[in-house]
């Protein structure tokens, strides 16, 4: 026994330096996008200062517009879900569930049955009062979905006090989660992920949304 539980306690630990390599690998990945953002943003700001002889100045902005216009209409899509969460209490930064979740596919479908903008499940999608059936599925409305998700996070906010244990359980489940924390006694994302105590997929879910 004291054998096999020392061997468990290596294949956390490789665990969590593979989630940490992960992690440090899509950071980089993630400054470089926000580095080319800006770029982006700065070539648009200077193309409409300068005027050259023969050119006007919506001639020297097209190509920063065109260059920008994909992260213009990355906007458009989050501006109503944005506003929902806000009006809701909750950060509108929480759009980034649905980034991960499904890419902002409003029927993206899951093979474990989640569906809509915040994949959710058929159980909390009625529980939080949506219509799911063969003929109405109110999951695929990304205002309907939205207003129910908002009530999900809020309460599963409001059970945690923590929004990575928050995040946590909308991938995980709350149970999963509050088993996780009795068991370790862990109040906090981070310690249990040193513990591995929740799902790998979890473990990787928080820190990208």
């Amino acid at each position: 026994p004291e054998g096999e539980g020392r061997e468990a306690s290596i294949r956390a630990s490789r665990a969590v330096d593979d989630f940490d390599a992960w992690h440090a690998r899509f950071s980089a990945r993630l400054d470089e996008s926000i580095q080319q953002l800006r770029a982006n943003a700065e070539r648009e700001k200077t193309a409409a200062l300068i005027r050259t002889p023969g050119r006007t100045v919506e001639a020297d902005r097209e190509p920063a517009l065109t260059s920008s216009r994909s992260d213009l209409d990355g906007q458009d899509r989050l501006r109503p879900l944005a506003g929902i969460l806000r009006e809701n209490g909750l950060p509108p930064s929480l759009v980034g569930v649905v980034a991960v979740e499904s890419g902002f596919n409003p029927l993206a479908l899951s093979p474990k049955g989640a569906r809509g903008l915040w994949q959710l499940m058929p159980a909390t999608a009625r529980r939080y009062g949506l219509v799911v059936g063969p003929l109405i599925d109110e999951r695929t409305d990304p205002a309907k979905s939205t207003q129910a998700a908002s009530a999900y996070i809020r309460d599963l906010f409001a059970q945690f006090q923590d929004w990575p244990l928050a995040l946590a359980a909308y991938n995980a489940g709350e149970e999963r989660v509050a088993r996780a924390i009795d068991r370790t006694g862990a109040r906090d994302f981070w310690t249990l992920r040193r513990h591995a105590a929740l799902p790998d997929e979890t473990l990787r879910y928080v820190p990208v949304v």
